[in-house]
């Protein structure tokens, strides 16, 4: 007889065996099955439905949030770029507009700069020549020579000295006439190359400088003209000069020298309106472009997110247009040469003027560019790159290979150890003050001033970490630990 199921037992609800049996049939982990997951779970009330309806509804209505930027720091980069380079773009017009108003502008200067051409022999030789010239011109030798010969020969002749002539009197002009010019020439050459002329020639720049400034501003003056792109100096005062000098040593017909109103070229170019525009533009400028390089400059390293690579980049851009400025500088010397070939001067004269004129912005764009190129290398030193950290460790192994000082120079180690902020900063403060100051530092200064700079510095850290080791020592020696070090490193030299 088979047996009846039993009845279940009432006090366990009904829900709970399914629960159990799938908790125990699930392994540790993992997901319950879905026909379980469906009948454990219990539909929403209405208070619950219309609560999800509600926060459905708040969070489509809220904006979706934007898209997170890949690259947030490009947008600095940008215009830190964008500033750095018209930093590099001004720096070469600042040195134009500085030594335009230093140089060329300033009477005392530019008579301290032409002053030496007195004693240049191809300055001297063109100048005796061009002096010749116009006496020659004015005075019209040959053609004088010529009227008195043929004056002589139309005379009766004179029995055994011009009956027998076999040629004209007259063939001998041109000859005489050379001979005349040589004289003349060598005289005006001795005067030329004589002290006196030396300090007649100091005056005479000083006195011409105003049409010098005409020449570059556009203006005009009594001793300048500038007409057509011409630019033409009058050489009455000159041969007023010299004509009782000619006279008194015997010069033919140098009595008879008029006021000469000749016009000497020293340059015919059709650019000089627009030189003379830019000149006049950057005297206006030449305190503020400067000033506005260095900001600009400033301005996009503070705001690119790297600073010192930002400096690398920056400086060696101003290093750049400098180089290319001094290039520019060679193309103007080509074409100031070929305007002057057109004017009929010597080429030799017109490099000595152009290469006289042109030495001290040459002199200061050099000095720049080394400037910048070195604040270029400092910055890069600074850097992570392995190059730069194996530099920056020469003072750590100067100072781990030498024995710890002692004695006064163990003082000296611990003055560095606790003022090196002030050190460097007096180091670095006296290299500012020396390039500031001194009358205008050449490239090879600026090198040399880096050098020491540099070799200030890495004494002053090396004597820092000898006053680490010997403070230490003292510590070790008196039973005190060194700040910031156990009992198992308190023995070892500090290393930084």
């Amino acid at each position: 007889m088979s047996r009846a199921p039993e009845a279940p037992d009432a006090s366990v609800p009904e829900t709970t065996a399914p629960d159990a049996t799938a908790a125990e049939a699930t392994p540790r982990g993992a997901t319950a099955p879905e026909s379980t997951a469906a009948e454990v779970t219990q539909p929403l009330t209405v208070d619950e439905r219309a609560e999800l309806e509600r926060l459905r509804a708040l969070v489509a209505s809220e904006p979706a949030a934007p898209a997170p930027t890949r690259h947030p720091q490009r947008g600095r980069w940008a215009g830190a770029v964008v500033l750095m380079l018209l930093a590099a773009l001004i720096a070469p017009l600042s040195a134009l507009a500085t030594w335009s108003n230093a140089t060329l502008l300033d009477t005392d200067e530019y008579v301290a700069m032409v002053a030496p051409l007195a004693e240049d022999p191809a300055v001297q030789e063109e100048i005796s020549r061009r002096i010749t010239d116009a006496v020659f011109e004015q005075l019209r030798v040959e053609e004088l020579t010529a009227s008195t010969l043929g004056a002589l020969a139309e005379r009766p002749r004179v029995e055994g000295l011009t009956q027998n002539l076999p040629v004209d009197l007259t063939t001998f002009a041109q000859p005489i006439s050379n001979a005349i010019y040589g004289f003349t020439e060598e005289q005006v050459s001795k005067l030329v190359a004589s002290d006196a002329f030396e300090d007649a020639w100091i005056a005479a720049n000083r006195e011409a400088h105003a049409s010098l400034v005409a020449a570059l501003t556009g203006e005009t003056s009594a001793g300048l003209t500038v007409e057509d792109g011409r630019v033409a100096v009058n050489l009455a005062a000159f041969i007023d000069a010299i004509k009782p000098v000619l006279i008194e040593r015997g010069v033919p017909f140098a009595d008879r020298i008029p006021t000469v109103n000749a016009q000497f070229v020293v340059l015919d170019s059709a650019n000089l309106a627009n030189a003379q525009s830019a000149i006049r533009l950057l005297d206006l400028l030449h305190t503020v472009l400067p000033i506005a390089a260095v900001l600009l400059l400033a301005a996009g390293v503070a705001l690119a997110p790297a600073r010192r690579r930002a400096l690398v980049i920056g400086a060696s851009m101003v290093v750049g247009s400098l180089v290319l400025l001094l290039l520019g500088v060679q193309v103007l010397r080509a074409l100031y040469l070929d305007d002057i070939e057109q004017a009929l001067l010597v080429p030799e004269v017109g490099q000595v003027l152009f290469d006289t004129v042109t030495v001290p912005l040459r002199l200061w764009v050099r000095s720049a560019a080394v400037l910048f190129l070195v604040i270029a290398v400092a910055a890069w030193l600074a850097g992570p790159s392995s190059a730069a950290r194996a530099v920056r460790t020469v003072p750590a192994r100067i100072a781990g290979s030498t024995r710890r000082p002692t004695g006064a120079l163990a003082s000296v180690a611990r003055f560095a150890h606790h003022n090196v902020t002030g050190l460097r900063a007096a180091v670095g403060g006296l290299a500012v003050l020396a390039v500031l100051v001194g009358d205008r530092p050449s490239a090879g200064d600026v090198v040399v001033i880096a050098v020491v700079v540099a070799v200030a510095l890495t004494v002053i850290e090396v004597f820092r970490r000898w006053g680490a080791q010997v403070e230490e020592a003292d510590a070790d020696a008196g039973g005190i630990a060194a700040p910031g070090a156990d009992d198992s490193t308190a023995a070892l030299p500090v290393k930084g």
